[in-house]
């Protein structure tokens, strides 16, 4: 049965990028639904060596809560999701197989529980709720629920969507991290560049870092089918990533190397072989990883529309340009054959019919191939770009937050958790959360060239979310379209140099939309 829990939680998450005295260990063995019960269970430049010194200092003496006043409390995470069989990150996930979670990342989950309990005698538990659709709705309800009537004996923490969690720091909902005491979100085990991604004048409402590793999953990538390189002469993709010349336009012609129809009257399809696997998701994707911004902050710290810019145009028509050539196949064309059209595409790559497969993390775990792969990282707009950005996925995310049902002293108990549970989850502390899924999971699965290792160093180091995905920017006050579903418009256009148009037809909406935003910031939320 776990096994085919394994492929459902795969397919699923490739749709979602598409739509007292004597003390007991800490961690209650499993989270249960809520709807019947709940259960316990921009930073300088800095040398190699420097960084080793700074890590050897956050790891004996980490800046977290070192007191006693919390022994005996409960620490309980409400999340959310669509699936019946939710993978927790926050407590012990009983009776899991390995095709499902990794048991040394379902170990170390209770591991860090367990030092958590030493340190500090709090227990963790998790609230599970089932919700109706990934974000808005009952969620919310159920949260807005909770903060009126201010119980916060059902739970401290919430895990839920991204969308939900820009929905809830608007509404003055969700407690400012940077203002609690007992917490330091400049501490290695929460997420910097996220961080920095979603902070509107240095207030930071919701966060990712070690303490999970499902928001890890949902972060972009390319594959591509090694062995098919081999055969067909190509050169290797790999040292141009480390060269830093991995780009949208070397991307376009490796892809035009493999274009042969079948034939068919209807002409190329996801039964042909062909060079790109990909979806809309791409030009989000892209257009993050070549530095261009929807939002971006202003001297202030408030967000200004920065979209719409010669790099913006540029890439926006080399996207387009890719994904109009015949030799790239996308899965939005084909919901009339599946409803999980991603899949036709990841069978064609598992066959060695496609070159590159664009998708997430978590595919590396789906491939059910002979042919060897590698992965690559998002590739970037030009040769100059410094760095690779990879784009998380609003849609598929959960980020996690503290909740105004509590008062200050019981956010601030959450706070100091939060920050123990992530120094106990941090890559360098030894055997830990992060390290167990970066290092076994990911590197010693079946990512079998030695390769992608350096890969998978270059897409984690740069991620962050586009703050203007987050609060819906063009929809945030009743309007129809947003900037990703813009972009939807040019490329259903099938026509490349419309941007600048087309853009100027929602300009008026996304300023006003922007301008809401920044006038309730201000006045609510200083």
């Amino acid at each position: 049965m776990k096994k085919v829990l394994a492929l459902v939680l795969g397919l699923f998450l490739i749709l979602m990028a598409f739509v007292a005295c004597a003390k007991e260990p800490g961690d209650e063995s499993k989270a249960v639904s809520e709807s019947q019960s709940s259960a316990t269970s921009e930073p300088g430049e800095t040398t190699d060596e420097t960084s080793e010194e700074s890590s050897k200092d956050h790891l004996n003496n980490p800046d977290i809560y070192t007191g006693n006043d919390y022994d005996g409390m409960t620490i309980t995470f409400f999340t959310t999701g669509v699936g019946t069989d939710p993978i927790s990150e926050f407590v012990y996930n009983e009776e899991m197989e390995e095709e499902t979670l990794s048991a040394t990342v379902n170990d170390a989950i209770k591991a860090r529980n367990d030092l958590l309990y030493e340190r500090l005698g709090v227990t963790v538990k998790e609230v599970y709720y089932k919700s109706a659709g990934r974000y808005g709705s009952d969620t919310l309800t159920k949260i807005y629920n909770y903060i009126q009537t201010s119980d916060s004996e059902s739970f401290q923490v919430i895990s839920v969507c991204l969308y939900d969690c820009g929905t809830l720091a608007m509404g003055n909902n969700l407690y400012d991290l940077n203002s609690l005491s007992n917490i330091n979100m400049t501490n290695p085990w929460w997420e910097q560049s996220f961080n920095k991604s979603v902070t509107i004048a240095d207030q930071l409402y919701f966060t990712l870092g070690d303490i999970g590793f499902n928001h890890k999953n949902s972060t972009p990538c390319v594959y591509y089918n090694y062995s098919l390189f081999d055969r067909m002469n190509l050169e290797d993709p790999i040292p141009l990533a480390v060269d830093g010349k991995w780009t949208i336009d070397a991307a376009l012609q490796y892809s035009k190397n493999l274009c042969i129809d079948s034939e068919a009257p209807e002409g190329m399809d996801y039964k042909d072989q062909f060079g790109w696997a990909g979806q809309y998701d791409d030009m989000y994707a892209m257009l993050y990883g070549a530095g261009v911004r929807v939002l971006s902050p202003d001297p202030e710290g408030y967000p200004m529309l920065t979209l719409n810019t010669p790099a913006a145009v540029d890439t926006v028509d080399k996207v387009l340009t890719l994904m109009f050539d015949e030799s790239y196949i996308s899965g939005n064309d084909y919901f009339n054959v599946s409803s999980t059209p991603m899949v036709l595409l990841q069978e064609a790559f598992q066959e060695g019919r496609c070159l590159f497969y664009s998708g997430g993390i978590n595919s590396a775990s789906i491939f059910d191939m002979e042919d060897t792969f590698g992965i690559l990282p998002v590739p970037k707009l030009s040769e100059d770009q410094d760095d690779y950005y990879s784009l998380i996925n609003t849609w598929v995310t959960n980020a996690y937050g503290i909740a105004a049902n509590c008062d200050e002293d019981t956010a601030e108990f959450a706070a100091a958790v939060l920050d123990v549970m992530g120094y106990y989850s941090w890559k360098e502390y030894p055997n830990s959360l992060s390290y167990n899924y970066y290092e076994r999971m990911l590197k010693n699965q079946k990512l079998t060239r030695e390769e992608s290792e350096s890969m998978l160093d270059l897409i984690f180091s740069a991620r962050g979310c586009e703050l203007g995905a987050i609060f819906q920017i063009g929809k945030l006050e009743g309007g129809s379209v947003d900037v990703n579903g813009m972009l939807q418009i040019l490329i259903q256009g099938k026509v490349t140099g419309k941007f600048a148009s087309t853009y100027g037809q929602y300009a008026d909406k996304f300023e006003s939309d922007v301008e809401t935003l920044n006038n309730f910031f201000k006045e609510n939320l200083n």
